[in-house]
């Protein structure tokens, strides 16, 4: 009885964590909070009800990948949580919780490869409905969404899927594509389910395409140039025909892949000011990687805090740079600038211990076992040679996007991590029981998962009606943004964003009205919101600007003055912030503009 309730335990968690896969690749990839938190909410559940199968022999995991995680993550997250604006490293924070529990449930319960070979065709799967939703947009030219209150940014004819993003899109089917084709050549599965994964990385690649990701490119590239060296690797240990007959097809195959890759990407006539916006976006690249390497600087030990890249980008950014230098897009010099030479070390021993741990169980599943056994395929070794791949993809994508700030993404990532931390060997005789060892990280896993889920349930209110207030201001609707504000704040106050919109209600509404006495009092509600949202987030320039504008309408302008110089201070080089002060210093000298309405 308690065997098969364990049994059916392991499968519930299996299609839980498959719907917290879908629901936040569905929800943009869960690039804002709101978005995510329902995805880790799943997650929490999974943990939870993992607790069931804690008595029962797996195979047991690498007991130095586990420590690398724990110790590399733990660092974060106690960086993260001292930060000097919490609201800002949240993301981060609920991220790493995320893929904590997608690791140590894949590495401590979910062993089975069979179920975990049916989840990533599930991933594929989707990853259709993806490539599907792309298609539409790659060939109207449209910012179609299958979701009408989801919207991505205007990419043109690149697709993006789900996601608002082509970018985010390339980095999700580079890492499916290469499962999918590592589970049709070597799993041990139908013939029909072999023809469905192949056709799902097929699916995968072409969505790769119409992306017009480079660094979508590079890093699949990388994943092939990987799984056929591995795929290789096995194949020596077989007859010498059969490996260069294979080996032959592979390598063409990898060069057709590649010569067609260069090809499309470079003949893409009806993206014609791609080759303009590629050679603004590599300048605009290397200024967000400078100003990186000069907010290190700064804390080269432990490093300046999560989310304050927004805030020393502006200080660092170059004349060129007008939009907010939110994210570094690099992954490897974003760690390095919020989390110090500390977290760069401790990203090293853990991808060291993982990559040892699977290259030890890689010659296990593969080139050992070929020399000794006529069956070269193998589920286990088709998840080994695809997560080895897969971050293979994502080590060379971190150094020109920001994959792993995607919250749907980095969970994936999680999953491939916890495949080599558990390849699901039997390495001795299966014994009766667990492991302690392996008893205690099970145990922190369901209580892990307790305190997320408690977190979701918190923040998940506010966070909406923080969502609500957000677009009714985009829809110039103040007086419902107002109104939503205020409900999120009756449960967060720790957001600026919120204090922000409550602000901008204020002044919208406030220009719409004759009576100077209303208006005059609208403002005054603003100028409130926005000192108290500034107060949380002392380092962000939007609140002194916002402030010094209310100022000079309502004529305070030596008040305006320190503002700007405030802003100025937070922002040397930001141009529009410079427009902004010489439009206060003629309305300076000639008070009678102060009084006109603003934005």
């Amino acid at each position: 009885m308690i065997a098969a309730l364990s049994r059916f335990s392991d499968v519930f968690c299996a299609a839980i964590l498959a719907a917290s896969f879908a629901t936040i690749q569905v929800l943009i990839g869960g690039t804002r909070l709101l978005f995510s938190l329902p995805a880790y909410g799943l997650l929490a559940v999974t943990a939870v009800v993992s607790v069931i199968s804690i008595w029962r022999a797996k195979p047991q995991p690498h007991q130095i990948c586990l420590i690398s995680a724990a110790a590399f993550f733990g660092y974060v997250l106690l960086r993260a949580i001292l930060s000097p604006v919490d609201y800002l490293s949240r993301p981060d924070i609920y991220s790493v919780l995320g893929c904590l529990l997608v690791y140590f449930f894949t590495a401590c319960i979910f062993t089975d490869a069979r179920q975990r070979v049916w989840l990533l065709l599930f991933l594929l799967a989707l990853a259709t409905v993806h490539v599907g939703i792309g298609a539409i947009q790659f060939r109207d030219g449209s910012n179609f969404m299958l979701i009408p209150f989801l919207q991505r940014f205007d990419y043109g004819r690149r697709a993006s899927g789900l996601y608002v993003c082509p970018n985010h899109l390339a980095g999700l089917l580079e890492v499916l594509g290469i499962f999918g084709l590592s589970i049709a050549w070597w799993g041990r599965l139908p013939v029909w389910v072999k023809l469905l994964a192949l056709y799902g990385a097929g699916v995968c690649y072409i969505g790769l395409l119409l992306s017009v990701s480079r660094g979508g490119y590079v890093s699949s590239a990388a994943s092939l140039l990987v799984f056929f060296t591995l795929t290789l690797l096995v194949l020596r240990r077989t007859a010498r025909q059969t490996f260069l007959r294979i080996g032959e097809l592979s390598v063409a195959a990898a060069w057709l892949v590649l010569i067609f890759g260069s090809f499309y990407s470079s003949r893409m006539l009806f993206l014609s000011d791609r080759p303009k916006v590629t050679e603004e976006t590599n300048e605009l690249r290397g200024d967000l990687w400078n100003a990186a390497l000069q907010q290190f600087k700064l804390e080269p030990v432990l490093g300046t805090g999560s989310g304050t890249y927004l805030f020393y980008g502006r200080q660092f950014r170059t004349p060129r740079m007008v939009m907010d230098p939110v994210e570094v897009h690099n992954d490897y010099l974003h760690l390095l600038a919020e989390y110090g030479l500390t977290g760069a070390v401790g990203f090293l021993i853990f991808l060291g211990a993982h990559l040892f741990s699977g290259w030890k169980d890689f010659q296990r599943l593969g080139p050992k076992r070929a020399a000794v056994s006529p069956h070269l395929t193998s589920n286990r070794l088709a998840l080994q040679i695809g997560a080895m791949a897969a971050i293979g993809a994502y080590l060379v994508d971190s150094a020109f996007d920001f994959n792993l700030h995607i919250p749907a993404n980095a969970l994936l990532l999680a999953f491939a991590f916890g495949l080599l931390a558990n390849p699901g060997i039997w390495r001795d005789s299966k014994p009766a029981v667990p492991a302690r060892s392996l008893i205690a990280w099970r145990l922190a896993l369901p209580a892990l998962g307790i305190i997320v889920a408690i977190q979701c349930a918190r923040l998940l209110p506010a966070e909406y009606w923080a969502e609500r207030a957000r677009v009714a201001l985009r829809d110039n609707n103040p007086r419902m943004s107002a109104d939503y504000a205020v409900r999120a704040l009756a449960t967060e106050q720790r957001n600026p964003d919120i204090y922000y919109y409550l602000g901008r209600a204020g002044i919208l509404e406030g220009n719409g009205l004759a009576d100077p006495e209303k208006r005059a009092f609208l403002f005054q509600v603003a100028i409130l919101a926005f000192e108290k949202g500034w107060a949380l987030a002392r380092q962000d320039e939007t609140f002194p600007i916002e402030l010094a504008s209310i100022y000079d309408a309502l004529e305070r302008f030596s008040e305006a003055e320190w503002m700007y110089d405030e802003a100025i201070r937070l922002d040397p080089k930001s141009a529009p912030t410079r427009e902004c002060y010489e439009v206060h210093l003629e309305k300076w000298s000639k008070p009678n503009l102060a009084a006109q309405p603003f934005d």
